[in-house]
């Protein structure tokens, strides 16, 4: 798991929204996930640490095809067994909100609704405009910000696989609605 972290951590070095970090909090909450899920730690802590590795290549609207090639090819040369190889490549497929195929194994479902969790919430804010200052998709103008906000929020809100993370979700998004709506409220009072 080290070898495994040491390239993630290579991989993934200058990535400013979706580094080591993120990946981290992503492991998290497949241990918090897997605990009323089941699921294999193994490929769960593999797959969280290299599912974002190929962000920096080519960006997001790809990097789940990319980064589960490059994840292939190091694992194999590492050596696990091609049946580890596949569970840990088809969850890094699966996890992106910005397409790739369903999710098929119980490992993958909890990946996906993983890095979906560390998308929302107080941590999802920051995140969703440091992305979006990145990506261009938000230029700045904070009168913008709660419709590009609450956007990522709808986008995301039910697309969960997992029970608990369907539990978890729910007070995440309403600190996001909440955090928009004083927002907007503290904009009005600007004008």
């Amino acid at each position: 798991m080290e070898e495994i972290r040491d390239f993630a951590e290579g991989m993934l070095r200058g990535e400013r929204v979706s580094g080591l970090d993120h990946s981290d909090r992503v492991y998290g909450w497949c241990e918090i996930l897997a605990r009323d899920e089941g699921g294999d730690l193994e490929v769960l802590k593999a797959a969280s640490l290299l599912h974002d590795i190929a962000v920096p290549l080519v960006g997001r609207a790809r990097h789940y095809e990319e980064g589960a090639m490059i994840a292939r090819r190091f694992l194999a040369e590492k050596g696990l067994p091609p049946e580890r190889v596949e569970a840990i490549a088809h969850a890094i497929e699966a996890h992106s909100r910005f397409g790739g195929p369903e999710p098929r194994t119980l490992e993958a479902r909890i990946l996906y609704d993983a890095d979906l969790l560390d998308f929302i919430g107080a941590i999802g804010i920051v995140r969703a405009i440091g992305r979006g200052l990145l990506s261009g998709e938000f230029d700045g103008d904070v009168g913008k910000a709660p419709e590009f906000l609450l956007g990522a929020v709808e986008r995301y809100a039910a697309k969960l696989h997992t029970k608990r993370a369907q539990e978890i979700a729910r007070a995440r998004l309403e600190f996001m609605r909440d955090f928009v709506d004083r927002l907007r409220m503290e904009l009005a009072l600007e004008k």
